[in-house]
């Protein structure tokens, strides 16, 4: 025979078992804040040049991932696929050669 006490523990354990772990909601919803800074700080501080690179990538069929006007994995692995298809030193940068082959005029350093 089980004793009640046996019991209100068994079903405590269950209940603990099927909650979600209060640090994981708490992770969600800072993992989503993040992500949505992530995005504006995309669409505010994306460089110029570098969203024009990304453009004329796409349109030459190497994909950089977003035009986000940020130099991230997608974009180096799209310039270096660039590169090798054209003969360019493969660097994963925006060098003077890989700018004129793209169509994009670098801009001046201040």
């Amino acid at each position: 025979m089980i004793s009640s006490w046996s019991r209100g523990a068994a079903a405590g354990v269950i209940v603990l078992a099927l909650a979600p772990p209060v640090s994981a909601a708490s992770e969600t919803k800072a993992g989503s804040v993040k992500e949505e800074k992530a995005e504006n700080k995309a669409m505010t501080k994306g460089n110029t040049e570098i969203r024009k690179v990304q453009e004329a990538l796409k349109e030459k069929g190497n994909d950089p991932g977003v035009v986000d006007g940020i130099m991230g994995r997608k974009t180096r692995a799209a310039i270096r696929a660039f590169q090798k298809t054209n003969g360019i030193k493969v660097t994963g940068t925006v060098d003077d050669q890989t700018a004129e082959k793209l169509g994009v005029q670098k801009e001046a350093k201040k």
